[in-house]
């Protein structure tokens, strides 16, 4: 980035991309690297505070913080920020402050009354702090910020029974919100908004750690965004420690160890559902696929069948006996099996554009060329049916030269080397 003009708000935009994924220490490292470019700039300040927050460097943070209200001493956010890093470090008379400054600007920030009344229990004024927070809970009566507030309050008054069925209650809600996030996150995702999903399965699994559907969803999404492997199976272990029979988890992980050449291991997880669930068809040929890199060919042949048994319509298991069949150099048996996949869903795009393949290598050009144009009707984006589309066309030309004894008239071409459009 370098110090060109405007180069520290690409940062800025990089650094909370990070924040969403809930990678404070790159985020972070994104906002000093601005601030090199301009050290005043406010939002920089404010958000390297609350990355370095989040990675608990409370002592750096609270500095940040106090920097941006600096330049900026009626910011609400970074009052805010400054008020959490003191708490944390033990300074509940000046979090306190910044609390209540932060409700003097705005009267509707309702989670800086029940942090400043956790700070003033903190400083041992229990009473006012109790009083405080049931005022907040009073407003919002599902309050889980309060509800937490108020169970450390009770806490240490020594009512013990009463701080117990606050926090549980808060459980509770944090849980009910973290479903809620996870939906929003996997309805973004549905849509293509992937970055702006993994921001809210990170707010899911902040509200409940708990949550194994946001946990898997963030991992198998950071793996699609090309973060390396080992950061998308830390999440499916972090869903497995939850529950170690989650299915997700352990097909997703070993979809990925099967993709990075780790066969043995992909094996192993696909082994751990079907000793739960013998049924279960995905984890048949997702380890069919698995053993067919382990050099296994029978054994991969048996479980894609298995599965295709089980569930006789699963285009996906009919796709991977393809894609077996295929690497097996028997084209016209992987032939049979795609027909069968496009009969079940004529538009699935990767079963068409398979099709084009295996008609390619069967040596029947004319009709490869057919089906590609109808996979990129389905699919316009798909460089490799682009891509072998073309060498198709080139198959045609050259079959054309040999029977006309001359140059063919060269056909249109959409990638690779470019020739005219056909007349």
């Amino acid at each position: 980035m370098g110090g060109s003009a405007g180069g520290e708000w690409a940062l800025i935009a990089e650094g909370r991309r990070w924040e969403g994924y809930g990678e404070f220490q790159r985020a972070a490292a994104c906002f000093e690297r601005a601030l090199r470019i301009d050290p005043r700039n406010a939002v920089a300040m404010l958000r390297l505070g609350h990355a370095l927050y989040g990675c608990e460097r409370f002592s750096d943070a609270e500095a940040r913080f106090s920097e941006a209200l600096a330049e900026a001493p009626r910011g609400i956010d970074a009052l805010y920020g400054r008020g959490l890093a003191l708490e944390k470090l033990g300074r509940f008379e000046e979090a306190a402050g910044c609390f209540a400054a932060v409700s003097e600007i705005d009267a509707s920030y309702s989670d800086a009354q029940s942090c400043r009344a956790s700070c003033l229990s903190g400083a041992g004024r229990h009473a006012e702090a109790l009083r405080l927070v049931d005022e907040a809970l009073a407003s919002r009566p599902a309050s889980a910020a309060a509800l937490y507030c108020k169970s450390r309050i009770l806490g240490r008054m020594g009512r013990a029974k009463e701080s117990v069925s606050c926090l549980e209650e808060a459980i509770r809600e944090d849980s009910e919100r973290s479903a809620e996030k996870y939906e929003e996150g996997a309805a973004l995702a549905r849509r293509g908004r992937h970055e702006d999903a993994i921001a809210r399965y990170t707010e899911a699994i902040r509200l409940d750690p708990k949550n194994t559907r946001a946990l898997v969803a963030k991992g198998w999404t950071l793996d699609l965004a090309g973060l390396p492997p080992k950061e998308a199976v830390a999440y499916f272990d972090r869903a497995l420690a939850v529950d170690p029979r989650c299915h997700e988890a352990l097909i997703n992980k070993g979809i990925l160890y099967d993709r990075t050449g780790l066969y043995k291991k992909a094996v192993e997880c696909f082994d751990r559902v079907l000793a739960d669930d013998p049924a279960s068809a995905r984890a048949m040929y997702s380890k069919a696929v698995s053993l067919f890199g382990l050099n296994q060919k029978a054994a991969a042949v048996f479980f894609c069948e298995s599965a295709i048994r089980l569930d006789p319509t699963n285009v996906k298991a009919l796709c991977s006996m393809v894609w077996i069949l295929e690497h097996s150099k028997r084209y016209a048996d992987a032939l049979a099996y795609c027909d069968r996949a496009l009969a079940e869903d004529p538009r699935y795009a990767y079963a068409a554009s398979y099709r084009g393949k295996l008609l390619l290598l069967l040596g029947r050009h004319d009709e490869a060329l057919s089906q590609y144009d109808r996979a990129l009707e389905l699919d316009p984006g798909n460089r490799t049916a682009i891509y072998h589309r073309d060498r198709a066309l080139e198959k045609i030309e050259a079959e054309e030269r040999r029977r006309g004894g001359g140059r063919a008239p060269r056909l249109r071409r959409l990638f690779g080397r470019p020739g005219p459009a056909a007349a």
